[in-house]
């Protein structure tokens, strides 16, 4: 991170790859043994009934969704060890590491980051509340800001911005980077529909850039395509523009897709 920020005459020369926790469909194929092939976004949208045809008949996904939600995206849920315990170790160490020691922060302001993470997951979805923040880890607006921003560096929370702004200005919704780190910050308090369009957020993240939807969606992909994610029992007045993401749906029609699809674009 510090070798890319501090050197900009590096930036056409060192190439930096981010790996990527599993996406739904490695998931899959690891634990059912498949090898489903990854889809581009522009597949899924135009031939999304054709590709279920074809995994349908070797695995029923939404039976595995869940259980990707709650531990599938890192991969040491193999192991035989406690996940959510390990997942707060490994939680710890980013940012001890990847923010204390990249950022050269001292020691002494370790448990302020700490609790500006807890603090924003607990607020779930929303637009940080930046003076409360400062108020409730006692630092100044602009330092909330950086730390908002380091932990986005760190792949912990993501930042989604409205249309035409960033950073840094203030985000319209900080979301936690993946479904796994929601259940294991605070497993009492997760409402599902966060956790839908968390999972959503990260799936398209890799290669796509999402903002917040206008008024009745919940993304817009690539500043042109509105999504909606619908949670079990959404009533849905179709509109023609936009697409929706249907929980617990296992085959889609026309722009109604379902969710677990999109965890198959990487």
């Amino acid at each position: 991170m510090r070798l890319k920020e501090e050197n900009p005459e590096l930036n056409g020369i060192v190439k930096s790859y981010n790996l990527r926790g599993f996406s739904f469909r490695e998931f899959l194929n690891l634990q059912t043994g498949n090898n489903f092939q990854a889809y581009t976004l522009d597949e899924v949208l135009k031939n999304h009934e054709q590709i279920v045809k074809t995994i349908l008949p070797k695995v029923r996904p939404t039976d595995f969704f869940q259980d990707y939600l709650h531990h599938g995206f890192y991969p040491f849920f193999l192991e035989k060890r406690n996940f959510a315990e390990n997942l707060l170790k490994t939680m710890n160490m980013m940012i001890e590491v990847d923010i204390l020691l990249i950022k050269q922060i001292e020691l002494k302001y370790l448990s302020k980051i700490k609790k500006l993470l807890y603090l924003l997951a607990v607020d779930g979805p929303v637009a940080p509340n930046v003076s409360q923040l400062a108020a409730d880890i006692q630092t100044s607006r602009a330092t909330v800001m950086n730390y908002i921003k380091y932990l986005a560096d760190a792949r912990l929370i993501n930042m989604v911005y409205g249309k035409g702004d960033e950073f840094p200005k203030k985000p319209s919704r900080v979301v936690m980077h993946n479904t796994n780190l929601m259940y294991a910050i605070y497993p009492v308090k997760v409402d599902e529909q966060d956790v839908l369009e968390t999972f959503f957020l990260n799936s398209l993240w890799k290669d796509h850039k999402l903002n917040k939807g206008e008024k009745g969606t919940s993304f817009l992909v690539d500043g042109q395509i509105p999504f909606r994610i619908c949670g079990e029992g959404f009533r849905i007045k179709n509109n023609p523009n936009v697409y929706y993401a249907l929980h617990r749906a296992e085959v889609g029609h026309g722009n109604q897709i379902p969710l677990w699809l999109f965890g198959f674009l990487y």
